[in-house]
């Protein structure tokens, strides 16, 4: 029956994927319901049966769109000839925001896949594109770096793992300042302070973390 969702409009289809994605990111496959999906989306539950049968289908086929929607917007987009890392995590950290402007849903969905996994009994194949993207995210701001660029005295690795633990922490601040002023829809126009400011953090980090010689580079 998935093949039936696959040729509706494409908005139909994004409709009923944000509300199954948003759904099952909030409760858990156990306390979803398929009723509120259904609301959500604007269709009666015998249609999402119809299209998927159960709620388990209609689970395993999030999960594979939510894979599909990271990778083409996001995974298969990473520029790995760029060497400098701070550049790397500039230009990613844009990227996932632009993605995430238009598809917050199915990302949180991923996320919250990946979080708690091992909850979930899936089929082999959804088991491998996991580990697939999991492969992908680790190599994000790993792959053809050039660490010889950071200080000497503090082992790269260290290095990196502060940075990484620093921007986490300002990823969940930024999180918080969001539901405080209650920024729901987010634009470019909006998130344009939050970029200069984020921007502003990692000059900082670099300088930190960087030779002297290579801080300009």
């Amino acid at each position: 029956m998935t093949e039936k969702f696959k040729q509706l409009d494409p908005d139909k289809k994004k409709r009923i994927l944000d509300a199954a994605f948003l759904e099952f990111s909030e409760q858990g496959y156990d306390k979803t319901s398929t009723n509120t999906i259904a609301k959500n989306a604007g269709i009666g539950k015998g249609t999402l049966f119809y299209y998927f049968e159960s709620k388990e289908k209609l689970f395993h086929y999030a999960i594979e769109a939510a894979f599909e929607i990271a990778n083409d917007h996001f995974l298969s987009k990473i520029d790995y000839q760029e060497t400098d890392f701070f550049v790397r995590l500039r230009e990613s950290t844009k990227l996932k925001w632009d993605v995430y402007l238009k598809h917050a849903n199915a990302l949180s969905f991923m996320a919250h896949i990946f979080m708690n996994f091992d909850q979930y009994d899936l089929p082999e194949h959804l088991k491998e594109k996991r580990e697939v993207a999991e492969a992908f995210w680790a190599n994000i701001l790993r792959k053809n770096i050039d660490f010889s660029k950071f200080r000497e005295d503090i082992p790269a690795e260290i290095s990196f793992n502060f940075i990484l633990w620093t921007m986490e922490g300002y990823r969940k601040e930024l999180e918080a300042r969001f539901k405080f002023e209650n920024l729901t829809l987010l634009t470019d126009e909006i998130l344009q302070p939050y970029y200069d400011e984020f921007y502003t953090y990692l000059d900082a980090l670099k300088k930190i973390y960087y030779k002297p010689e290579c801080i300009d580079s």
